[in-house]
């Protein structure tokens, strides 16, 4: 009992007394703890987010089991708050009787979330998806990681002909399938599971081989990742239909060479051939060679709402071809933020051409593990051999990875843009600033206050803008 508070979140003097006798807590109404126990499953869900990933993890029971099992009031209110058993996981430590407890207490009707993780040996495996696959018609989300998918034990070839009418975010990780379920796959097909229906669905990640042969309709996804990671391409072709049956995408994050250039090239007349009309926000990462994908990719896509666009592991010239394109000002007039991920632009003519190809950004973040100040405060600090003194007039929010030593740099850098007439209004630096400062840096950080709003630069904002955490989001947070 003494650990509740601290299992939802509350001071200790929320819980109960060391006599225990109850404290004002067990007398909230119905309704209102059984919030607070939802808010506590929901805090719990996400704190890997912050977990160092050097301490090793932390084993702790599940809200939904530390509340049921404090007293009689607290386990009636969480047997009865059927949406605490939703969250369903299916791993090599899930017993049949942990998923059937799940399934009774979450009752009939509430749709449920199911993350399976088949890379290790599991009990019963069959059993299991049995009934897991009972429920289809209450899935709400439905995350799978398989090493392989086996003619023996099918898990996603039970969704060929299926419907999944509550589904709205599908998770498939699917490294191989076995010779047998080669033979009968689908892979000419643009629907190949769920073709029954499912009209909910708008969050998509296809990993793996998932994406040649495990594809669901998309007319209606909103968010699609796309997630190479075997050697398997799915070509230009096939790229451009796969965006184009997406009308409505919204978010595009791709971790994929998506050609093979032993036997397929991207066209040289490409320009804005692919139209998303609705796309707001973009993630590009180009594992591999083939980096020149990350303008072939930003030429031939026709995005005029594009906002975001983030950008992983790029080589100091692979995007030049992007940048060199007549009338690339033009190409994305809504774009205003800017992410470089793992990587700087150090060559000082090279990023201010990036800054006239992309006029109108606000927010730019550069997330390097190099020492270095970022080129764009050294432009800006007037510590770079170039006449450009305002790169970006438009920028008001800077994030960045910065060495304390640098700090002093990043005050001259405000410093030129207040005297402008630009004036930043938001900096974000690394936390090690705020940590070692010594006497004269505080006296920097105080300028600094004076002038702008400066805070840690803690991590990178979650994709899409907005959206909860994703334990699966893993290309571009790692």
């Amino acid at each position: 009992m003494a650990q509740l508070p601290q299992a939802l979140g509350m001071p200790p003097q929320y819980g109960f007394s060391q006599t225990g006798n109850y404290c004002p807590i067990c007398r909230l109404p119905h309704e209102l703890l059984g919030h607070i126990f939802r808010l506590a499953q929901r805090h719990q869900l996400g704190e890997d987010e912050d977990d160092d990933p050097d301490d090793p993890p932390a084993k702790t029971q599940p809200v939904e089991v530390v509340v049921s099992h404090v007293n009689v009031y607290f386990r009636d209110i969480a047997l009865t708050t059927r949406t605490l058993w939703r969250h369903i996981n299916l791993g090599q430590n899930d017993s049949v009787e942990k998923l059937r407890m799940y399934l009774a207490r979450s009752g009939p009707r509430v749709p449920l979330h199911f993350r399976l993780d088949l890379t290790r040996g599991i009990a019963a495996l069959t059993e299991k998806l049995d009934l897991v696959f009972e429920q289809l018609d209450r899935w709400q989300r439905f995350t799978i990681h398989s090493k392989i998918e086996t003619s023996d034990i099918p898990v996603v070839s039970r969704l060929y002909d299926a419907s999944a009418p509550l589904l709205e975010q599908l998770g498939l990780c699917i490294d191989d399938v076995d010779s047998e379920n080669l033979k009968s796959v689908r892979r000419a097909d643009s629907e190949q599971i769920l073709t029954q229906g499912c009209p909910r669905l708008t969050v998509l990640r296809l990993r793996g081989l998932s994406m040649h042969f495990f594809r669901p309709p998309i007319t209606n996804i909103t968010t699609l990742y796309l997630e190479q990671t075997r050697g398997l391409f799915i070509g230009y072709e096939g790229f451009k239909d796969l965006l184009i049956a997406a009308p409505a995408l919204a978010h595009l994050s791709i971790f994929d060479t998506i050609i093979d250039e032993g036997t397929d090239t991207w066209p040289t007349d490409s320009v804005s051939c692919i139209p998303v009309p609705n796309l707001i926000s973009l993630r590009l990462s180009i594992p591999g060679t083939l980096q020149h994908i990350f303008s072939d990719i930003l030429i031939s896509i026709s995005a005029p709402r594009l906002e975001y666009l983030v950008l992983r592991d790029v080589g100091e010239t692979h995007l030049d071809k992007f940048w060199q394109l007549p009338d690339v000002a033009q190409k994305f007039p809504a774009l205003h933020s800017l992410t470089f991920l793992e990587f700087d632009i150090r060559q000082t003519d090279r990023l201010i051409m990036i800054c006239g190809a992309l006029p109108g950004i606000t927010e730019f973040t550069c997330v390097s593990t190099t020492s270095y100040a970022p080129t764009l405060l050294l432009i800006m600090a007037g510590k770079s051999p170039t006449s450009v003194t305002n790169p970006w007039p438009k920028l008001c929010t800077l994030n960045i990875t910065l060495d304390i030593e640098d700090l002093g740099i990043a005050k001259a850098a405000v410093e030129r843009r207040l005297g402008s007439g630009h004036p930043l209004k938001t900096l974000r630096v690394s936390r090690d600033v705020f940590e070692y400062a010594d006497e004269e840096d505080e006296e920097t950080l105080q300028w600094l206050e004076r002038n702008l709003v400066i805070e840690p630069f803690l991590a990178i904002e979650r994709w899409p803008p907005g959206s909860d955490y994703d334990p699966d989001d893993t290309w571009f947070t790692n």
